[in-house]
């Protein structure tokens, strides 16, 4: 009886451990292929680790890129974070994540001449608008078979935001960004997409962002002078007619200095 229990045991030794491995394999896989689709960027996680038992999930080095265009390396980087998924709901319509906890992200906010890495991903992430006939027609359809998300508790503590601003000649500075915390996500609809999911999440790391870079005025005033500083030092080196032409971008440099420094919020609000 005793030795058909250790085999039993063993066996059930094994299932867990291939559970556990087959659980993490199939996380990351699609968080790597449908990640970039959802986003629009490349994706990539280095390892997954699942707990069967409890239903929590390490998710380790995971980097979201940067949209096509810009020169940062990515738009986020989280060194590990973990959720906690209420197993029973796997085998249902809405999945449901008990916590989301990320700590210490490195987030970059790249401004280019016409937009941010964050708003362009914001974009990618907005709802597609569709024909109104299709708008019409909608109702008659079947209801999605896709899977539904509720998150009860989602927080992200402790991050940096690293900012680069093209037309302050690739100006860097970096902020502590505000703890950001959601409850509840998709719950009043009985769960939502995991793309709307996503872009909810988003819109609040970028609104903390947006905040975060109004309250920073000084660095966008000091970036001003510093190209004025260049624009004046140019001039002399050339000479004469070329010293007017620095002398006037020179003024101008520092007029835009002036403005800034009385509001940054027309540098950084709305794209």
């Amino acid at each position: 009886m005793k030795k058909i229990l250790s085999i039993v045991g063993i066996v059930i030794l094994v299932l867990v451990v291939v559970v556990v491995l087959f659980l993490g394999h199939i996380i990351k896989a699609g968080i790597e292929t449908a990640g970039p689709k959802i986003a629009g960027v490349p994706i990539s996680v280095e390892k997954v680790r699942v707990n069967p038992l409890t239903g929590l999930v390490h998710v380790k080095a995971l980097i979201i890129g940067n949209p096509e265009g810009f020169k940062t390396p990515s738009a986020m980087e989280l060194g590990e974070f973990k959720l906690n998924i209420a197993l029973g709901s796997l085998f249902t319509d809405t999945i449901v994540i008990k916590q989301i906890l990320i700590d210490a992200p490195e987030i970059t906010y790249e401004k280019g001449l016409r937009s941010s890495n964050i708003s362009t991903l914001m974009d990618n992430l907005a709802p597609e608008e569709k024909p109104e006939k299709d708008v019409a027609e909608e109702p008659k359809k079947k209801k999605s078979s896709g899977k539904k998300v509720v998150i009860e508790d989602f927080q992200l503590n402790n991050a940096k935001v690293h900012v680069t601003i093209t037309a302050l000649g690739g100006k860097k500075m970096t902020l502590p960004l505000p703890s950001i915390q959601m409850q509840d996500i998709g719950k009043d609809t009985g769960g939502t997409d995991v793309k709307e999911v996503i872009s909810e999440v988003f819109g609040s790391i970028s609104d903390a962002v947006v905040k975060a870079l109004a309250s920073s005025g000084d660095f966008a005033g000091e970036a001003l002078k510093d190209v004025s500083g260049l624009a004046g030092d140019a001039a002399k080196d050339i000479g004469g007619t070329v010293k007017d032409v620095g002398g006037a971008a020179t003024d101008a440099a520092k007029d835009a200095a002036g403005a800034l420094k009385k509001g940054i919020g027309g540098l950084f609000g709305k794209e």
